[in-house]
C-alpha cells in the first residue's frame, strides 16, 4: 500500500490564527485561504471598502500583503516555511476596492536557503493588475519552535506528519 506524501498545511486552523493576511481569527485582516493548483498556490480576495486607499481603489499595502502572503506559501510546497527577504511589485492596473481578485504564485528558482517566487493578481476580467517577484528565507525548525512556543497547535501544524 502506498500513501501520498504529507504536506504542511497551507491554511491556519491552529490555536494561533491572528495573521493579518491569513488568520481566520483576525476580524480586521484579509482572512485569505489558499489552495494548490498544480505547481501554483492560489487565493482569492474579495475587496472591502475599508481596505481602499484612493477613493474606490484597493490600497497598495493590501495588494502588497496579498501578494506577499500567497508567495510565502510557495516554500510550503517543499514542506518548509519561509519569511520574506525581498519583494518587488509592478502595479500595472488599479484594482477596484470591492473587486474579487485572484492572486497566484509559483516558484521561479532558488539557491541555498532562499526560494525565489513570482506572483500576480488577476482582475475579474482576466487582466493582470499587479506582478511581483520575491525571495523567501527558509526558516529553521528552531526558529519555528520559538515563534510557536505559546501556540502548541501552531507548532504541531508546522511539523510534517507521516
Amino acid at each position: 500500500m502506498t500513501t501520498e506524501p504529507q504536506h504542511l498545511p497551507l491554511n491556519d486552523d491552529s490555536d494561533y490564527g491572528l495573521c493579518f493576511a491569513c488568520g481566520p481569527k483576525n476580524e480586521n485582516g484579509l482572512q485569505l485561504t489558499f489552495e494548490w493548483q498544480g505547481d501554483q498556490i492560489v487565493t482569492t480576495y474579495q475587496g472591502k471598502e475599508q481596505h481602499q486607499g484612493f477613493p474606490g481603489f484597493l490600497h497598495g499595502a493590501v495588494i502588497t500583503g496579498l501578494l506577499d502572503e500567497v508567495m510565502s506559501r510557495v516554500p510550503v510546497m517543499e514542506n518548509r516555511w519561509g519569511m520574506s527577504a525581498r519583494l518587488e511589485l509592478r502595479f500595472r492596473l488599479p484594482i477596484n476596492a470591492t473587486d474579487l481578485v485572484t492572486a497566484t504564485a509559483e516558484k521561479s528558482g532558488g539557491r541555498g536557503n532562499i526560494i525565489n517566487t513570482k506572483g500576480w493578481i488577476t482582475l475579474p476580467d482576466g487582466r493582470v493588475a499587479v506582478e511581483a517577484t520575491g525571495s523567501y528565507a527558509l526558516l529553521s525548525q528552531e526558529i519555528l519552535d520559538e515563534m510557536a512556543r505559546d501556540f502548541p497547535g501552531l507548532a504541531q501544524s508546522w511539523a510534517v506528519q507521516g
